[in-house]
């Protein structure tokens, strides 16, 4: 069987048992593991994201045989491997209607194997410190709001006065609850920047009000556990569908929206790109 094929089948897999949860504890608990590995590996696609959960929920860092040798760290014998998708993109001139030539790309993608850390031995690795720990997350906050102004969405904290209301977005402007404490302010400032980023617009008015708001959670949950922040949403999620296509849907959106802010995030404390 073409090893493409085995992998279309694993994602179908998975998505399937996504499909199939029956209680809302069970979907939520499922639907937070995962979450909690595209945390983990927010640079990957969602599809490499759910590969890797579906054959690792636990791997926390993955690398191929020779990146590992790079770090001095060497694969420990009888390590099976996860397999992901690689793109390869190949280049070549085509002429068009009026006999012009022009450069045209296609991506093709292949399996890889990959490995986590836990199966390798070696080199001591340096941790990865986003510059976010304990409840100190004012610097996170300013530079959340940063990236709100880049990205020109005014943010206006005030009191909202409502039981249970920290914020709320209307497309371009924000509102936070002025009251709360700077952590909760920065749970409900990026769940807000998710809608900003994602349902004002024509692709993103699709989404039915229950599924903009699991798209916002889970993206507020994705990006705070990414940053080793302490966040309310675990106990909110849950995947209300049990159609696989939305469900794929909801998770590439998911996805998108939480790399769009943690890249911001890590290029602000790093100083530099990825």
């Amino acid at each position: 069987m073409n090893p493409l094929s085995n992998l279309d089948k694993l994602i179908e897999e998975s998505v399937s048992q996504l499909a199939n949860e029956t209680t809302t504890v069970r979907k939520s608990s499922f639907f937070c593991e995962y979450l909690d590995s595209m945390a983990k590996f927010w640079r990957y696609s969602y599809r490499n994201q759910l590969l890797i959960h579906v054959q690792n929920s636990n791997a926390s860092r993955v690398a191929g045989f020779r990146k590992w040798n790079e770090l001095e760290r060497h694969v420990n014998a009888g390590s099976k491997a996860i397999k992901i998708l690689a793109p390869s993109t190949k280049k070549f001139i085509e002429k068009d209607s009026n006999g012009k030539e022009k450069e045209v790309s296609i991506t093709h993608f292949f399996p890889v194997n990959v490995f986590d850390v836990s199966q390798t031995s070696g080199k001591e690795l340096p941790e990865i410190d986003l510059g976010v720990s304990g409840n100190d997350s004012k610097e996170l906050l300013n530079n959340l709001l940063n990236y709100c102004k880049l990205q020109n969405i005014k943010v206006e904290f005030k009191k909202l006065g409502v039981n249970g209301l920290y914020g709320y977005s209307s497309g371009g402007k924000i509102a936070v609850d002025s009251t709360q404490n700077t952590n909760t302010q920065v749970n409900t400032l990026i769940h807000e920047i998710a809608h900003e980023l994602t349902h004002y617009s024509a692709e993103g008015k699709k989404f039915s009000k229950q599924e903009k708001e699991i798209q916002a959670e889970a993206t507020n949950y994705v990006v705070t556990k990414a940053l080793g922040l302490e966040n309310k949403s675990s106990i909110y999620l849950a995947l209300y569908t049990k159609d696989k296509n939305k469900i794929l849907e909801n998770l590439e959106t998911i996805s998108t929206t939480s790399k769009k802010i943690l890249s911001h995030l890590n290029k602000t404390v790093k100083g530099g790109g990825q």
